[in-house]
């Protein structure tokens, strides 16, 4: 094969767009509960619901026992959460996204968010969701966010976001390192949370202990 060949070749690869989001994903919306007292928490409601504030930053739970309700009217099953969808806030400045993986059935969202169901022949949802909440992608939408006082993403500005596509063990790879680095950032926090509780503690002593101290005599 030819330099020239090979270059060409090699150029072409680079030119190469990458996939939208719409082209390997369905993105729907989250659940629209009428009525004024839709969400309202009922011990008893035979639905789970997923809040923003459930999802951290990172794409993790802040707990797993979500506010159950009794919605109005009968949700659609199409909106009910399904294993390997991933949920995406579309309001407010956060930029983050979890893959669901519970066993929880009649589990919905309401329309703050998305809903992606991706196709896991040519995505894994955690890798998406990683994806998603990459500064990559974080400066795609920080263009596109519209709103004075809510900060909205519209489903289009969902769609149009290009998606590095490796191979699925390739994203299985970048999945696990991302785990492991997120892992290694809280056990260094946790570390020095307890240092400096540590040292606060020893100060205390210290400056306890000067005031019982008694005066040389003159």
């Amino acid at each position: 094969m030819s330099s020239r060949t090979t270059c060409s070749a090699c150029r072409s690869a680079r030119n190469l767009k990458m996939p939208q989001l719409n082209s390997i994903a369905e993105i729907r919306m989250g659940a629209t509960l009428r009525g004024r007292d839709a969400t309202r928490p009922d011990s008893k409601g035979s639905y789970r619901f997923v809040r923003i504030g459930d999802i951290s930053q990172d794409g993790t739970l802040q707990g797993k026992d979500f506010l159950r309700i009794e919605p109005n009217e009968p949700v659609n099953e199409e909106l009910w959460l399904r294993p390997g969808d991933v949920l995406f806030p579309n309001r407010g400045t956060r930029t983050t996204a979890f893959a669901f993986h519970l066993d929880e059935p009649r589990t919905i969202v309401g329309p703050q968010f998305f809903i992606i169901r991706p196709n896991r022949k040519m995505v894994s949802p955690e890798y998406l969701a990683w994806f998603l909440r990459s500064g990559q992608a974080a400066a795609h939408f920080e263009s596109r966010r519209k709103g004075t006082y809510v900060q909205i993403i519209q489903r289009s500005d969902l769609a149009e976001l290009e998606i590095p596509l490796p191979p699925l063990a390739k994203q299985l790879q970048v999945v696990q390192i991302a785990e492991l680095a997120l892992q290694e950032r809280e056990l260094a926090e946790r570390l020095l949370r307890l240092k400096w509780r540590y040292v606060t503690e020893h100060l205390l002593r210290i400056a306890g202990n000067s005031g019982t101290t008694k005066k040389p005599n003159l």
